[in-house]
């Protein structure tokens, strides 16, 4: 069973002063009126047999792993509560990227800690810049935080962020926030070289979501004042299911955080999962490696289809543009048993769709079929 993203549902119907009014009950629910107005983010049930539309790795955990894990977790009781503090992942992935434990916070995937961080940096009235478009949970968090959305609009095909833009509205407003995904999620685009120092050079904070730069050849930037940045499991170490996330920053600013951040947020069996990954790098190497290459392949492969435009990408997805009307292709190639993601609701990016890249033999299914289909 695969699933068909989508950025909201209907929204519920309104009394005069904002909030919800359920039918079922003829009561008002008192529910904030500016959440009242939002649309959900939520999923679709779609059966394929090709699923290319969350940007997952099409890679598991090997096996032998899976038994070191299983190992580990039997050996701990389950009646008791995880780690407070969850030392011992802080503290691996401390050793794996050169920090001190004290840098780290880790829990139920990047979204959650980006929302603790959110939680900690933005309140009524906080200006918060980032490019859109972008992946919509960032304005929907800022929203419900009270702060006051500033998004950069830029042009997806130029597979670069509007950083001159973004400096210009930084320059404009007091105490601004920035919050940015480079590779950026749904274009693919990246940072020009040295953006993020400029970014923070300005007196901003950052919030830096890097949940792709592994395949951007990136590591986690240096640890500073005022930048928080925000890694998960989910992509180059192949472990979406677990729902893992870190952050890294100064001690000061992760002590701050964690006075936002929900307590027990992840449980003992992904946290050994991902102690156990760290432990066993290669494997992670191996991944983002064939992923890249296969990256390559695919962009080479759509740029030769006609009727196609696809985005420079250095991330583990390909957005692309079609001269059909988008909707028309991501059905006929649902009905080919392949699921893409259909992002064409985004702003300016009308008609199109982004596909994750699989393994060569999905990503070879996927080009035929496009090519059928156009």
């Amino acid at each position: 069973m695969s699933t068909i993203e989508k950025d909201g549902l209907e929204s519920p119907s309104h009394t005069k002063d904002g909030l919800e009014s359920p039918s079922h009950t003829g009561k008002q629910s008192r529910v904030r009126s500016i959440v009242a107005a939002m649309t959900a983010y939520t999923l679709e049930l779609r059966e394929t047999e090709v699923k290319l539309n969350q940007n997952e790795s099409p890679y598991d955990l090997p096996a032998e792993l899976k038994d070191e894990v299983l190992t580990r977790v039997r050996q701990r009781g389950w009646n008791i509560y995880p780690d407070f503090e969850s030392i011992a992942l802080r503290t691996a992935l401390a050793r794996t990227y050169g920090l001190s434990w004290e840098n780290i916070l880790v829990g139920n995937g990047s979204n959650e800690l980006l929302g603790a961080a959110i939680g900690a940096y933005v309140g009524p009235g906080t200006p918060v810049i980032f490019p859109r478009p972008t992946f919509t949970l960032y304005e929907k968090l800022v929203t419900v935080a009270g702060g006051i959305p500033v998004p950069i609009e830029f042009d997806p095909d130029s597979g670069v962020l509007p950083l001159d833009d973004m400096l210009r509205a930084i320059a404009a407003v007091e105490n601004p926030v920035v919050i940015l995904c480079s590779p950026n999620n749904p274009t693919g685009g990246v940072l020009p070289e040295g953006g993020l120092q400029q970014l923070l050079d300005s007196g901003a904070s950052v919030l830096f979501d890097r949940a792709y730069g592994d395949f951007a050849g990136h590591e986690p930037p240096p640890v500073q004042n005022r930048l928080v940045t925000f890694s998960t499991f989910s992509k180059a170490w192949s472990l979406a299911g677990l729902r893992v996330g870190w952050l890294a920053t100064t001690e000061e600013i992760a002590r701050e955080i964690r006075k936002v951040k929900l307590p027990y947020s992840l449980n003992v069996i992904s946290e050994s999962i991902a102690i156990t990954a760290l432990e066993h790098r290669q494997y992670r190497d191996a991944n983002v490696a064939r992923t890249i290459a296969e990256r390559e392949r695919v962009l080479r492969a759509l740029q030769t289809i006609p009727q196609i435009k696809p985005f420079p990408s250095q991330a583990n997805f390909v957005a692309f543009r079609t001269f059909r009307y988008s909707k028309e292709v991501f059905d006929e190639l649902c009905a080919r048993s392949i699921l893409v993601r259909d992002v064409s609701s985004y702003p300016r990016m009308k008609n199109c769709l982004r596909v994750s890249i699989g393994s060569p033999e999905e990503n070879d299914r996927f080009l035929a079929a496009l090519r059928e289909i156009v």
